[in-house]
């Protein structure tokens, strides 16, 4: 019998193949347009940058092309947010509309209720190693 560890992968894997799948037969149907987002555009399969997402239809709401450490607004109907290319490795997200208190991976394959959070922040240096210090 698998341990507990091959159970929880076994259902992360299971999870992320019906997302990718979802997003397959959504493309499969529609034309997609090159530009940047507007409200309402379509999936598409693969994207790039970090894309936000609405559930009920799932349309793109918003994007951005490279992690900066600034403070922005989550699109409104952002339901779930999904890290394509470009370094989004973490992408904080708050309460609050100022990027203050407690913050919350929005980029961890899960989704939450329109409004919950109001901004994000997507730090460019979380993967950059620390300069050494002097001897």
């Amino acid at each position: 019998m698998p341990g507990p560890a091959t159970r929880i992968a076994a259902g992360v894997a299971a999870r992320i193949a019906a997302g990718v799948a979802a997003a397959v037969v959504a493309t499969s149907t529609v034309t997609v347009p090159g530009s940047p987002a507007s409200a309402g555009e379509p999936v598409q399969y693969p994207d790039q940058g970090l894309v936000f997402y609405s559930s009920n239809p799932t349309e793109v709401v918003g994007r951005q092309a490279t992690p900066d450490d600034v403070c922005r607004p989550v699109p409104a109907d952002a339901t779930w947010a999904l890290g394509w290319s470009g370094g989004f490795h973490v992408v904080p997200g708050y309460r609050t509309a100022d990027c203050g208190g407690r913050a919350d991976n929005l980029n961890s394959f899960h989704s939450w209720s329109k409004g919950t959070y109001l901004s994000y922040r997507a730090p460019a240096y979380l993967y950059e190693l620390p300069p050494l210090p002097a001897n």
